[in-house]
């Protein structure tokens, strides 16, 4: 066996921003090989900052595959800067070519970058039976970060929009208030502001956090906009149809720092500069073992990327990869029968007619057993909580809500309960009424907003939200293509929207939410306003549960986001009461540029909640699987059928796909999911 690695990092750059740990990740992933896995010295090669070139990478590329096996573990690691250019053969949805910035980085010169399609063909070399693992420690997005002003010579080769190194602000600040640092009415103390929120080159410092992305230069940013605006329908279905042919089996394994709309963090951690996926990797794999399970290793990293306030979400593929780091798959599945410990596995009379296993399998099944017995313990629980008082809470979505807005939701589901549970529902029904927060906000709040800031995200939210409507188009198309689409319930008259006595919401009228996006955008970017709207919700809630009774809970739209900070919020308060389900329906939640904004952003399922359960329509380009996100959803129901809504050759409108779920005759929705889930036990 010729196990090698291929290890490089850059933390000087010609052109773009210097980052600080990308050299330190080549020593940490070298040693952990070392240590860990028993690869030979002379078989590892690092690269760093100006030897890291494209004619050098293809050369490392080409060594890792001579002579090699199967059962051969080969290891390609990068560590820098990623960004993306506009794509030139009309190959990816988005318009862009992700890449790898090397030493030389512009641009305008493709030997100083990898494209994803260059990767893509290096995976098409591999010998059948080789283990390839990448570790890409880099993003390709700037989402939540805050330009610090670029030396003049880099901004003079280059432009100063890409030359610019990227802060990123929130996580800094959390990290030095968990490091002692202490608040002032300003924010943080000024010896500390300057480097979490850097301007010049001079005010980064350990307290710094850097993103690992380098922005685009502002005509291949426009070249990638206007190539989706022109986006015809013809494109997106060809683009839409062979997505899928192109999904086959990986011949590897990809470990990356973050989401594709996240950033990758560069940060001082434990005495040094350290890529953060990286450092915790490393750290995950060492406390699980040599032989540790690519699938606990994500889930351990997680949480301890997480647990240190660094908000992304590192990513595994393929999805579900459950091999063991740096090995085969193969090897997870043969079962080790060891010699168990003496007091393990003895039928007593010591002839050997026990089972043996390991004491680490002993210990993983006694895991699972205390898992049953804390499950079945919160189900008994529970059952006892619905035994007594019931009550149903709703929470709308963006733009402006009155009292009484939930009637006619309330309307659809009462016909489809049993009597005993529609009457006891019907004694104790309210409504979380948060929108005058955003739409009346004071002009406190309003001083203490960054407007740019706030221009900027909601730009950002009305492109995310475009996008996905196009998406959710192309899907369309392609699913009537296929035969796969049926006809829409539509009852014969007027198609009406839930609730026509009252004024249709502005989101109705158009992309949902499109319309009312500013109000969202205070909600995420100013934390009075967030904490106004959650203190209405927290304050339907938390009487309820204080007196110990079980609540379903019904989200829509924006709301579900509203919810979930909520309910977590009050897992902190130790309340007697239940969540016993909770709807989200035509869930914000659902887009990644929202999720990856919450608060925390771990996706774990509220502790006060039973059952979690999601709804999609077909056609609400809003809406989607939470499980996509991250988010730990216990069921979900996708692409129901958009009751009440007309289609147009095979294209339903996205407005009255969003607000389908509380039609009355939606029986697929309020009988058939909302009422039967209520009446469980």
């Amino acid at each position: 066996m010729a196990d090698k690695a291929f290890l490089t990092g850059i933390n000087d750059y010609k052109n773009i921003g210097d980052l600080r740990g990308c050299i330190n990740d080549t020593a940490s992933i070298r040693k952990l090989l070392l240590d860990q896995f028993g690869f030979k010295d002379a078989n590892i090669r690092i690269r760093t900052d100006d030897e890291v070139t494209k004619a050098e990478l293809n050369k490392g590329w080409k060594w890792l595959l001579k002579n090699a096996k199967p059962d051969d573990r080969l290891v390609f690691h990068f560590s820098g800067h990623g960004s993306y250019t506009a794509d030139t053969d009309d190959e990816e949805p988005d318009f862009q070519d992700e890449l790898l910035c090397l030493y030389g980085m512009d641009w305008h010169d493709p030997k100083t970058y990898l494209l994803d399609d260059e990767l893509r063909v290096w995976t098409e070399q591999i010998p059948e039976g080789v283990q390839v693992t990448f570790v890409l420690d880099c993003c390709h997005s700037g989402t939540g970060t805050r330009m610090v002003e670029p030396k003049l010579s880099r901004a003079v080769r280059t432009d100063f929009r890409s030359a610019a190194p990227l802060a990123i602000e929130d996580v800094a600040i959390e990290r030095a208030l968990k490091s002692g640092a202490t608040r002032s009415t300003r924010g943080l103390d000024d010896h500390v502001r300057k480097q979490v929120r850097p301007v010049h080159q001079e005010d980064i410092g350990l307290a710094t956090v850097l993103a690992r992305f380098a922005r685009p230069p502002a005509n291949f940013q426009i070249a990638i906009d206007n190539a989706k605006h022109k986006r015809s329908f013809r494109s997106v279905l060809k683009q839409a149809a062979t997505r899928s042919a192109a999904d086959q089996e990986m011949n590897h394994v990809l470990w990356s720092g973050c989401r594709d709309n996240q950033t990758s963090a560069d940060a001082h951690i434990a005495g040094d500069y350290h890529g953060a996926f990286t450092y915790y990797f490393c750290n995950a794999v060492r406390e699980l073992g040599r032989g540790a399970r690519a699938s606990d290793v994500i889930t351990s990293l997680r949480t301890k990327l997480s647990e240190q306030h660094f908000q992304q979400l590192p990513q595994l593929e393929p999805e579900g990869y459950s091999g063991i780091v740096f090995g085969s798959a193969e090897q997870n599945t043969d079962v080790s029968l060891e010699e168990p410990p003496s007091d393990v596995g003895d039928d007593g009379g010591g002839g050997g007619g026990g089972i043996n296993v390991s004491a680490a399998d002993w210990q993983q099944m006694l895991a699972i057993l205390q898992q049953i017995a804390a499950n079945l313990s919160g189900e008994k629980g529970a059952a006892q909580q619905r035994a007594g008082s019931r009550g149903i809470v709703f929470v709308h979505g963006i733009c402006a809500h009155d009292a009484g807005y939930s009637d006619p939701w309330w309307e659809s589901l009462r016909p489809h309960l049993s009597s005993g549970v529609r009457d006891a529902l019907a004694a104790n029904r309210k409504e979380v009424l948060w929108s005058r927060h955003v739409t009346d906000m004071d002009r406190a709040a309003a001083s203490a907003a960054d407007p740019v800031e706030i221009q900027q995200l909601e730009w950002q939210l009305r492109a995310v939200l475009s996008e996905r409507m196009t998406q959710e188009a192309s899907q369309q198309i392609v699913e009537r293509a296929a035969g796969e689409t049926r006809a829409a319930d539509i009852p014969p008259g007027t198609v009406r929207a839930a609730g026509e006595s009252r004024p249709v919401p502005r989101a109705v009228l158009g992309i949902p939410g499109v319309d009312c996006v500013d109000d969202f955008v205070k909600y995420l970017s100013i934390d009075s306003v967030r904490q106004a709207v959650l203190g209405e919700c927290t304050s339907v809630l938390r009487p309820l549960l204080q007196q110990g009774q079980s609540i379903e809970l019904v989200s829509h739209s924006w709301g579900t986001v509203v919810a979930f900070e909520a309910l977590r919020e009050l897992d902190r308060e130790g309340l007697s009461g239940r969540v016993h389900n909770w709807f989200t329906l035509g869930a914000a939640l659902a887009i990644s540029f929202v999720a990856d904004r919450l608060r925390p952003r771990d996706g774990r399922k509220p502790t006060l909640v039973d059952r979690w359960i999601n709804l999609d329509a077909r056609g609400d380009g809003v809406g989607g699987s939470l499980q996509a996100t991250n988010l730990q959803v216990d069921e979900e129901y996708l692409r129901l059928a958009p009751v009440g809504c007309r289609s147009f050759l095979g294209l339903v409108s996205p407005a009255c796909a969003h607000s389908s779920y509380f039609q009355a005759s939606n029986t697929a929705v309020n009988r058939d999911i909302l009422a039967r889930q209520i009446e469980r036990a």
